[in-house]
């Protein structure tokens, strides 16, 4: 089953104190998340990412027996999470949330330009 999700920062913050977005989508399901959050680039796009992570653990009969197969576009995070490159410090705690949901979850991440990512449509401000 194929997921998207996607986390934006932007430079001013929002009347209630956040300054980015995290969304996800489920396209087989009918599913899109988006929430606010508080965070740098990165942050964002793994609370983006984790909150879809979390979804998937929450509703496991939703993908029984199913491939999951995970798409963002950042280059960055998704190649930290595929323990390709060490994250900067300050990611780390971010970076073992992810990798302990690979133990729970059989998953793929892979990367995606952001004008295929079907998570950004829900981001659009």
């Amino acid at each position: 089953m194929r997921c998207f999700y996607q986390g934006r920062h932007r430079e001013d913050s929002s009347l209630t104190g956040h300054n980015g977005f995290v969304s996800f989508t489920i396209p087989d399901l009918g599913i899109a998340f988006r929430a606010q959050f508080s965070g740098s680039k990165d942050e964002c796009e793994y609370a983006g990412l984790l909150a879809l992570l979390e979804f998937v653990e929450l509703n496991p009969h939703l993908f029984k027996n199913k491939r999951i197969e995970i798409f963002g576009d950042n280059y960055k995070v998704i190649s930290q999470v595929n323990q390709q490159v060490k994250p900067p410090k300050d990611l780390e705690p971010y970076l073992n949330m992810a990798v302990g949901y690979k133990t729970k979850i059989p998953f793929t991440l892979k990367w995606i330009p952001d004008n295929e990512n079907l998570a950004q449509d829900s981001l659009a401000v």
